[in-house]
C-alpha cells in the first residue's frame, strides 16, 4: 500500500500502519492537449478563480492525499474537514487522478514539446462532491478518505505515479504532482545518557545495524596519496601513531573516505580507493588489531576538482561533463599542468571516535568481575565505576555475558548513586530493561540523591520517549521544569538547550494533534532560536531539517544543511537530503545543484539513481525525469 499525502505542510498521523511520505511539487503552467472525459484546461477562467484562492488561502497543515492500495483501489485524503468544504463547496466539485508510468522517461525517448503535458498520463473517471461524500470514512477525528477508482487494468503491472487534479464541473482547476522527501516529527536530536560522561545515542555500524557505542572524544585526520599510491611508510604510520597520542586511547570506530584525483579510468580509481582505506585501516590496526567498528567510503573527488578547477589556466572546464573531463585529461599536457591540483586530491579521511584508555583495559576477563566486587566492598566508588564501565565494554563486545553485571550487589545509599546510575545506563543500552523500566528506577535513585545532576539529566532524557509514545501524559506537563533545574545540578547549558529543542519538537506534534497552527508555529519559532545558539553535528542537522521539511519550512532546512554541502567530508545523508530539498526549487541549472550532484554521484551513484524511482517505492519523483537537465543526469548515470 502506498499512501502519498502532499499540500504546503505535511503532517504524520499517530497511526502506525500509515506512511505518508510525499509533498506537493508544481512543475509550473502544464500545456494541455487532448484531454479525456471533456475536461478543460480552468487555469485562467472564472470558475476556478475562487477554488485556486482557497487552496492558496489554506494553512500550510492542512493536506490532500491519495492512497494507493495493493489492489489498485484509490483513495483521495484530506486532513481537515472543515476545509473539505471549502475547497468542495457545492456539487459540481469534484477530483480525478493523472496515472502516470514510467515508460514515458525511457532514455532514447524525446518528451519535447509533451513535457508537462496533460495529461500526462492515464485520467481516471472523476467524483464529485455527492459521491465523496456519500462514501466518505474518517482516519481520526477532522481526516477524511474516500474511495475515488481503481488503476486502469492496463496499467496494473507498471510502476505508477498518481497526481492530483481538483475540478470545478468540467473545469480542471487545480493539477499537482509529488515529490518524496524524507520527513520526520518524531525524530529528536541524540541526547545520550550519562554515565561518568555523556554516552552518545545509537550509530548506524558498517552492517546497516543500529550499534552503541561510546567515546570520549573524536579526531580526525587526513592523509596525502602519491600518483597510483596505495601504502604508508612505516616512519609516516610511527610517526602518526605518536602524534594522535593513541597509545592513551582505544579506537572505538572509524569512519573512512578513501579518494582519487579525477583522472584516469573510474574503474581503475575505485581501485586505488579501495587500497587506500585498507591501507589506512591496517596502519590503525598495526597498534590496536582487534578494532571492528570500520565505516568505508570511497569517491572521485569530483567536488574539490569543481571547486578548484576556476582558479587554474582551465575554468572552462567548470561547464564540462565529467565524461568530456576525462577526455580533456587525457591529453598528458594538460595533466602535467594540473598536476599540482589533481595532487591535493588523493587522500584518505578518516574520523575517530576515541574512549580513553585506563588500568582496567589490562585485567583478564577471569579477573574482573572480583575487580569490580572488591572495589565495592572497599566503598572505592571511583574504580567501581571504572570496573563496571570495563565490563559492559566486554559486554558489549561479546567477551563476556550479559549477566555479568548483575553478579555485584551495590548498597542503594547516596554514595553509591552514581555506581547506580552508571548501572541503569548500561542495562538499558543493553536491552536488559525497557525505556519505562528505565525511567521507573532512575526516579527510585533521585530518591537517594535528589541533587545529581546526571541522573536528573537521565530521567529526562527518558521522559522525551514516554512522552513521545503517549505512555505518561505526566511527562510532558513536569519535563520542562525538571530541564530547566538541569543548568543548577551541574549539566552544562548545550546539553539543556538541545533537550529543550526535543521539548519543543513533542509540543509542536501536541498542538499541530488539535489543530493549534498558532501554538505549533511559536513552538517552531522557539526552536529556530535555540538551534541558532548551538552547536550540531551533520547528525543532528539532518534530524532537524527533517522535522522543518514535516511542517513545509523548506527554506529553513535548506538554510542549516546549505553550509555542509560543500565540504568535503558532509555526511551522505546530509548530502542527499540537500539534492532532495533542491528538487523543490527547480532550479537545476545552479551552481549549488551541480555540485552537489556530482558529489552525490561520486559518493554514491546507486542512491543518486534511486531518486527517479517511483514515489511509491522510495523514489523522489520518476517525473523529475520531464525536466531535460535531470534526464541527462539520470541517463548518463542510470542506464
Amino acid at each position: 500500500m502506498a499512501v502519498l499525502f502532499f499540500r504546503k505542510a505535511f503532517k504524520l498521523f499517530k497511526i502506525p500502519r500509515i506512511v505518508l511520505l510525499l509533498l506537493l511539487f508544481f512543475a509550473g503552467k502544464p500545456v494541455t492537449a487532448q484531454l479525456p472525459y471533456d475536461f478543460i484546461d480552468g487555469t485562467h477562467h472564472r470558475y476556478c478563480t475562487g477554488c485556486v484562492q482557497v487552496i492558496n488561502s489554506m494553512p500550510r497543515e492542512v493536506m490532500f492525499g491519495i492512497q494507493v492500495n495493493d489492489n489498485g483501489d484509490i483513495y483521495f485524503s484530506m486532513s481537515n474537514i472543515a476545509w473539505f468544504d471549502k475547497v468542495f463547496k457545492n456539487n459540481s466539485y469534484g477530483v480525478t487522478i493523472d496515472i502516470v508510468a514510467k515508460s514515458r522517461y525511457g532514455c532514447n525517448k524525446d518528451l519535447g514539446e509533451k513535457a508537462f503535458t496533460l495529461p500526462r498520463g492515464t485520467m481516471i473517471k472523476p467524483v464529485y462532491r455527492p459521491e465523496l461524500l456519500n462514501m466518505m470514512d474518517e482516519l481520526r477525528p477532522g481526516h477524511i478518505f474516500v474511495k475515488v477508482g481503481k488503476v486502469p487494468a492496463a496499467l496494473a503491472k507498471q510502476q505508477l505515479e498518481g497526481n492530483l487534479v481538483i475540478l470545478n464541473g468540467n473545469y480542471i482547476c487545480y493539477y499537482s504532482s509529488l515529490i518524496n522527501i524524507p520527513r520526520s516529527g518524531f525524530e529528536l536530536l541524540p541526547m545520550g545518557l550519562f554515565t561518568d560522561s555523556l554516552l552518545q545515542e545509537t550509530k548506524t555500524g558498517v552492517n546497516g545495524q543500529k550499534d552503541f557505542f561510546t567515546y570520549t572524544s573524536k579526531i580526525k585526520i587526513e592523509a596525502p596519496f602519491t600518483k597510483s599510491g596505495t601504502t604508508f611508510s612505516d616512519s609516516y604510520v610511527r610517526s602518526l601513531y605518536d602524534s594522535l597520542e593513541l597509545g592513551k586511547y582505544r579506537i572505538k570506530k572509524i569512519d573512512i573516505r578513501a579518494y582519487a584525483s579525477v583522472e584516469g579510468p573510474e574503474k581503475t580509481n575505485i581501485d586505488l580507493m579501495k587500497k587506500r582505506a585498507e591501507a589506512m585501516v591496517m596502519a590503525l590496526k598495526r597498534f590496536q588489531p582487534g578494532m571492528k567498528r570500520i565505516k568505508i567510503s570511497t569517491a572521485e573527488n569530483w567536488l574539490e576538482f569543481y571547486n578548484d578547477i576556476p582558479s587554474t589556466g582551465f575554468a572552462d572546464f567548470a561547464d564540462l561533463s565529467k565524461i568530456e573531463i576525462k577526455q580533456k585529461l587525457v591529453d598528458t599536457s594538460i595533466s602535467a599542468k594540473l598536476e599540482p591540483m589533481l595532487a591535493k586530491h588523493r587522500k584518505v579521511m578518516a574520523t575517530l571516535y576515541l574512549e580513553t584508555k585506563d588500568s582496567s583495559a589490562t585485567i583478564a576477563d577471569t579477573a574482573i568481575l572480583s575487580a569490580f566486587q572488591q572495589a565495592v566492598a572497599a566503598r572505592d566508588i571511583n574504580k567501581a565505576r571504572l570496573m563496571q564501565k570495563e565490563l559492559v565494554e566486554r559486554i558489549m563486545d561479546n567477551q563476556l555475558p550479559v549477566n555479568y553485571m548483575d553478579r555485584v550487589e551495590v548498597p542503594r545509599t547516596k554514595a553509591f548513586s552514581p555506581l547506580l546510575n552508571d548501572r541503569e545506563v548500561y542495562r538499558y543500552l543493553l536491552k536488559a530493561t525497557t525505556e519505562y523500566e528505565a525511567l521507573e528506577n532512575f526516579l527510585a535513585i533521585r530518591q537517594l540523591d535528589p541533587a545529581n545532576g546526571r541522573v536528573n539529566y537521565n530521567i529526562c532524557a527518558l521522559r522525551f520517549f514516554a512522552w513521545r509514545y503517549g505512555a505518561d501524559t505526566a511527562s510532558a506537563r513536569s519535563v520542562l521544569e525538571e530541564i530547566n533545574a538541569l543548568p543548577k545540578q551541574g549539566i552544562a547549558p548545550n546539553l539543556v538547550k538541545r533537550m529543550l529543542i526535543n521539548y519543543y519538537i513533542l509540543k509542536s506534534e501536541d498542538q499541530e494533534a488539535v489543530f493549534n497552527y498558532k501554538g505549533k508555529d511559536s513552538s517552531l519559532s522557539r526552536i529556530r532560536e535555540l538551534y541558532e545558539t548551538q552547536e550540531l553535528n551533520d547528525e543532528d542537522i539532518y534530524s532537524l531539517a527533517k522535522y522543518y521539511a514535516y511542517y513545509s519550512h523548506f527554506d529553513w532546512a535548506e538554510e542549516i544543511v546549505k553550509p555542509r554541502v560543500d565540504k568535503i567530508e558532509v555526511e551522505e545523508d546530509l548530502l542527499f537530503y540537500y539534492i532532495n530539498l533542491l528538487f523543490f526549487h527547480a532550479a537545476y541549472e545552479s551552481e549549488d545543484f551541480k555540485k552537489a550532484v556530482i558529489n552525490g554521484i561520486g559518493i554514491n551513484p546507486v542512491r543518486f539513481c534511486n531518486f527517479f524511482l517511483p514515489s511509491d517505492r522510495g523514489g523522489a519523483s520518476m517525473q523529475l525525469l520531464e525536466y531535460e537537465i535531470l534526464k541527462s543526469y539520470y541517463c548518463e548515470t542510470c542506464k
